[in-house]
């Protein structure tokens, strides 16, 4: 959070005219980004946002992004990975994001605009894992498993950020943003062999959180129109 205020702070002495002069001639804006997660240490899938001013420092904006995630595990059954069997688990997500938010601009230059604003994230998704010979613990030839499952999110982000026109119409940007997020995994189905054996059953809804330590970066290419 100091971080974040502290970028507010300079960002909002950084000169005295607005950056977009002709705000009312060019209202609309649409760029592509892509960000960083530092709490995660990982790169999130590229997204769109578009963006319109109701006045020359007011601006609204909808964010749409779709996040996917593949990871395979390996479990052997000696410690010598060159010999006897192995296993693999593979979990898999995918995730559509809805950023709805606003933005108010800061005193800038001809070519900055600098802004601090606030977003609304939801989103909704399924998470799914394959098991074989893997029984969540270790190795085992004799087991295999899927797992399937709804996920959905919320979060709420704090937003500071700038706008470089290095052409007309034309924008890089950098923004930074640190909130609260929460996920949850409903009920979904749970498909294990054993044996020979299948048992079918309902998995267990599960929710995760964190606040303060969701800190995120995204850098932008714009164009306004």
């Amino acid at each position: 959070m100091k971080k974040l205020a502290i970028l507010v702070g300079a960002i909002a002495l950084t000169g005295s005219t607005f950056a977009q002069k002709a705000t009312t001639d060019a209202p609309m804006s649409l760029e592509g980004q892509f960000g960083y997660n530092a709490s995660t240490m990982s790169w999130s899938a590229p997204s769109i946002r578009f963006r319109y001013f109701a006045a020359d420092n007011i601006a609204g904006r909808l964010t749409l992004g779709i996040n996917n995630t593949s990871e395979t595990f390996n479990y052997y059954e000696t410690e010598n990975t060159n010999g006897g069997g192995s296993g693999t688990e593979v979990n898999k997500s995918s995730m559509t994001m809805i950023g709805i938010g606003g933005e108010y601009h800061f005193a800038g230059t001809d070519r900055m605009s600098p802004y601090g604003g606030l977003d609304i994230m939801i989103g909704m998704g399924n998470s799914t894992a394959e098991w074989s010979n893997y029984d969540g613990s270790g190795y085992n030839s004799d087991f295999t498993a899927s797992i399937d499952a709804p996920v959905s999110s919320f979060g709420v982000n704090l937003v500071a950020g700038t706008d470089y026109y290095f052409a007309e119409n034309f924008y890089l940007g950098l923004e930074l943003g640190l909130g609260m997020s929460s996920m949850t995994v409903k009920e979904g189905t749970t498909t294990a062999t054993s044996g020979g054996v299948t048992i079918s059953d309902v998995s267990n809804v599960e929710k995760y959180s964190s606040f303060g330590n969701n800190f995120i970066s995204q850098f932008r290419l714009g164009w306004r129109f």
